[in-house]
Parts: C-alpha cells; sequence; structure tokens
C-alpha cells in the first residue's frame, strides 16, 4: 500500500459501482489501510454514488474494529446515503449488536429516520433483533415514532411475526393499540399476516379486539377476508363482535361469504353473527355468495336461516344477483329453495329481464323451466324479449320470442335504462372502495 501511495496511486479513485480505496478497505474490514490512506489524506466521510460514506460500508459488513478506528478518526456517526440511512440504519437491520453499541455510545442518534420514515428500531422489529432492539430502547429509542405510513416498530413486529422483539416492545410499555393514519393497529396487522402468536400476545397485553380501522374495518374482519381461522377463533374468544360493521355497514361474514370461505361464515354464524345483515346498500351475505356463485357458502347461510328473498335498497334479490352473473350453480340453487322466480326490483326488473339484459342465454332457459313469466314489464314498459332485442343478444331473442306476447313489446329500450341497471348493479355489489383500498396499503410494510 505505501509503496502505491509513494507512487501516486489515487486515494481518490473510484470503481465503476462509485467506490474509493477506504469505502473497499473499510467493508473489507483491514484496519491497517484505512488507516494508511486516512494518513495519505483520504476523507472517512467521502461518499459513493449511493451516499454511503466508509462507515456505512464497515457497519454493513460487520467490521466494528474498523467502525471503532473510523470514529475515532473523524468519520460522521450520524452521516446519511441518499436514503437518509445512517450507519446505525445499516448495523441495526443487520444485527450488528457491537456496532450498534459503538455507534450509540458515539452519539448516534436512535430516532435518526430515513426518507421512508424508519427508524433503527423498525428495521431491528423487522429483522427480529431482540438484543440490538433492547440496546436502542436503553439508549432512547422511540416506541412511537411512525414511518411515513402511520406505523411504530410494533406494527412491523406485527408484520413480520416476530414475537420476541413485539414482547421487548410491549414490556417497555409500547401501546398496544397503536393507531396509524388509516387507523390500523398491530392486531389489525397481524390478523392480516397471520401472526396467531403475536396476536395472542396483543391482546394478553391489552389489544383491543374491538379497534376500527378509520373505515371501521376490525381485526376480524380482515381475519374472516383473509380466512385466517386461528386468529378468527382466538378475536372471538376475547369478545371481538362478529356484527361490528365497516362505515359502509359491511360485517366479516359478509367478507367471508363473497370470499367463499365456507368454515369461517360457520365459524362467525355460531357465535352469533346476523346470517341477515345487510350492509347499507341492503346487501345480505347470501347477495354476496351469488355473486361469485358460492354455493357451498349459500348452503351453509340458508342452512342458518338466510333469507332466500331478501332485497337490496333497489330491490335485487339474491337471484337477481346470481342471474345478472350468469352463475348457473347459485341461480340453480336458490330455485331449488324456493327463491320467487319473478321477484321485481324498484325498476320493474325479473330476474328474467337481468339475465336478458346481460345475455345470459342458459340462465334463461333455467328461470323459464321454473315458470319465470316472460311478459312481466319493468317500469319503462320492457319485457326480457324487448331488452335483449334492443342489446343484439340473438340467441336470447331466439329463446325468448317463443314464449313472450309479441304484442306487449311495443316499447323501446332507452340508451338510459339500457345503462342504468349495469351501473346501478355494480354500485349495489361494489364492496371495494375505503376498505379495499385500506386492506391493500399493507403493503406499506414491505
Amino acid at each position: 500500500m505505501e509503496l502505491l501511495l509513494k507512487h501516486g496511486a489515487s486515494i481518490q479513485a473510484v470503481t465503476e459501482s462509485g467506490l474509493t480505496p477506504i469505502h473497499v478497505a473499510a467493508f473489507m474490514g483491514h484496519v491497517n489501510i484505512v488507516s494508511q490512506l486516512m494518513h495519505h489524506g483520504a476523507s472517512p466521510n467521502t461518499t459513493n454514488v449511493r451516499g454511503e460514506t466508509a462507515l456505512h460500508m464497515a457497519a454493513r459488513s460487520g467490521q466494528a474494529a474498523v467502525v471503532r478506528h473510523l470514529v475515532q478518526d473523524g468519520a460522521q456517526v450520524e452521516a446519511k446515503a441518499k436514503d437518509d440511512q445512517t450507519p446505525l440504519h445499516i448495523s441495526a437491520r443487520l444485527g450488528k449488536a457491537d456496532i450498534v453499541q459503538q455507534l450509540l455510545q458515539q452519539g448516534a442518534s436512535p430516532n435518526a429516520a430515513t426518507t421512508s420514515g424508519y427508524t433503527a428500531l423498525h428495521l431491528a422489529a423487522r429483522e427480529g433483533h431482540e438484543d440490538v432492539a433492547s440496546f436502542l430502547l436503553d439508549h432512547g429509542a422511540s416506541l412511537s415514532i411512525t414511518t411515513k405510513k402511520g406505523f411504530t416498530p410494533l406494527h412491523v413486529a406485527a408484520k413480520y411475526g416476530k414475537l420476541e422483539v413485539a414482547n421487548l416492545l410491549l414490556q417497555k410499555s409500547a401501546s398496544p393499540d397503536a393507531a396509524g393514519k388509516s387507523g390500523l393497529t398491530p392486531l389489525h396487522v397481524a390478523a392480516h399476516y397471520d401472526n396467531q402468536k403475536v396476536a395472542l400476545l396483543l391482546l394478553d397485553q391489552g389489544a383491543s379486539p374491538h379497534a376500527a380501522a378509520k373505515n371501521g374495518y376490525t381485526p376480524l374482519h380482515i381475519a374472516a377476508k383473509k380466512n385466517q381461522m386461528d386468529i378468527a377463533t382466538t378475536l372471538l374468544e376475547y369478545g371481538a363482535d362478529a356484527n361490528a360493521v365497516t362505515r359502509q355497514g359491511i360485517a366479516s361474514v359478509h367478507l367471508a361469504a363473497q370470499e367463499g370461505h365456507v368454515d369461517m361464515v360457520s365459524l362467525l354464524l355460531s357465535r352469533n353473527a346476523n346470517v341477515n345483515l345487510s350492509n347499507k346498500s341492503g346487501l345480505t351475505p347470501l347477495h354476496l355468495a351469488a355473486q361469485e356463485d358460492r354455493v357451498n357458502v349459500a348452503e351453509v347461510l340458508v342452512n342458518q336461516g338466510a333469507h332466500v328473498d331478501a332485497q337490496t335498497k333497489m330491490g335485487y334479490t339474491p337471484l337477481h344477483v346470481g342471474c345478472h352473473y350468469g352463475n348457473n350453480k347459485i341461480v340453480n340453487f336458490l330455485l331449488q329453495h324456493s327463491a320467487k322466480v319473478n321477484a321485481k326490483t324498484k325498476n320493474g326488473y325479473t330476474p328474467l329481464h337481468q339475465a336478458a339484459q346481460q345475455g345470459h342465454t342458459h340462465i334463461i332457459n333455467v328461470l323459464l323451466q321454473n315458470n319465470a313469466s316472460p311478459n312481466e314489464l319493468t317500469v319503462n314498459g320492457n319485457t326480457a324479449l324487448a331488452i335483449a332485442r334492443r342489446l343484439g343478444y340473438i340467441s336470447v331473442v331466439d329463446t325468448l320470442k317463443v314464449v313472450t306476447e309479441e304484442t306487449i313489446t311495443t316499447t323501446t329500450v332507452t340508451e338510459k335504462h339500457k345503462m342504468n341497471v349495469p351501473e346501478t348493479m355494480n354500485e349495489v355489489l361494489d364492496m371495494s372502495d375505503d376498505e379495499g383500498k385500506t386492506l391493500d396499503s399493507f403493503a406499506f410494510l414491505g
């Protein structure tokens, strides 16, 4: 090294990835070379293309002796890379407890945050480094600092199932019900990721099974949607309300029915979930089972007293819904259970109108075989045949014209009416809106 330097080798020579000799020496743990380079004027605070100093590199590879030397010779312990990551962030994430201790003793801030809002404690929690988390807490790391998405270290431990770290945080008085921007608590997170042991720990430490996010989702809603049976059972044992509803009036049993989770539906009903509970649009669990053609779920619901002719605010029955989506199995099931084949919506649509409008010839045949009346008129005076003709469904027209009295198919389907009902159905059956967005937002913890 001395020979190279004596013959003019540049101490600032840069590799394609932007590393100088001191970066490489620090990463490889060569204390003597680091010392020589600094003696010849190399700065310990020179950065590579990612904004990292030699101290970042030494922390990444766990070179405690190099870290000690760099800090003693003027390296900035708070140096930030382009993402605002400090050497402490790196060593905490990688579980380098001895380096974490060194950096903290040399004045590194335990609460410095990256551009995403992660502190060293968030990273230690994510990776499950209990010893590192303990050092950080002993040096004043905050339990309540949140990431840009609004989550505490306990949320992160809950996501990744890091039981020991979660327990440590709770013992150090982390709030088990800390809520982020969207109102999600660590228990919501544990439920979403099916971390049963963390969920049980949180509940034992006082986490509320009733905690609702801003859209009204409880941990039980999430467990029901994700079919997390063990967590759902635990939540119910701790008193979670099976009939708690979101801002849109959606209960856990709605979500389980829509997703086709038969065992979850059975569990919820066994814990007094209301089988006929309707949301703000009037949707019952049976409507949602019909939408997704979940006959196995429908069987459970009907056996537990679900009303086969329950109507939404617009008057849609589960049979209307099944016909709209062309779901042959559920249509047959509902008819076998005495669903009213000529039930009308507020627009005067029967299931036959609904099937005709969507072009579902196979459904129309089933309805006709079950005594559907082809001559029923909508509020606008249209038969199912008139609607099919206007929309150009040739096979539907061929099926219906044989059984429809042509004299009453005089009114044409207006463009407005053509568009109105599909939009209405989509609106009535849309369960995503705020709820879906909130569940998707769990990606934040990645």
